[in-house]
């Protein structure tokens, strides 16, 4: 019988262990958790700012900016858009 009682007294331990370590980790997953959205949040900020910079280096308004994102805009390869004057031909 001893027997039997030490290992359901290692058990009782390993049981209580373990659930202390899964305490821990919620624990630690909830601030994770936090901390994620705390940085998401400042990347947006940090991201809402570049482009705000952006557009203010562009020297365009904003009615010129508005209407540059409604005017459809054709397909082109990058290296043809940044090119002034080039005009691509098939062949």
């Amino acid at each position: 019988m001893a027997t039997r009682k030490n290992t359901a007294e290692g058990l009782k331990a390993r049981m209580d262990k373990l659930e202390n370590d899964l305490v821990k980790i919620k624990d630690q997953k909830a601030q994770l958790n936090i901390k994620e959205k705390e940085l998401t949040k400042s990347f947006k900020e940090a991201k809402a700012s570049y482009i705000v910079a952006l557009m203010a280096e562009s020297g365009k308004s904003i009615e010129e900016l508005e209407q540059f994102a409604r005017k459809p805009h054709q397909e082109k390869n990058g290296d043809e858009l940044n090119v002034p004057g080039y005009e691509h031909t098939n062949g």
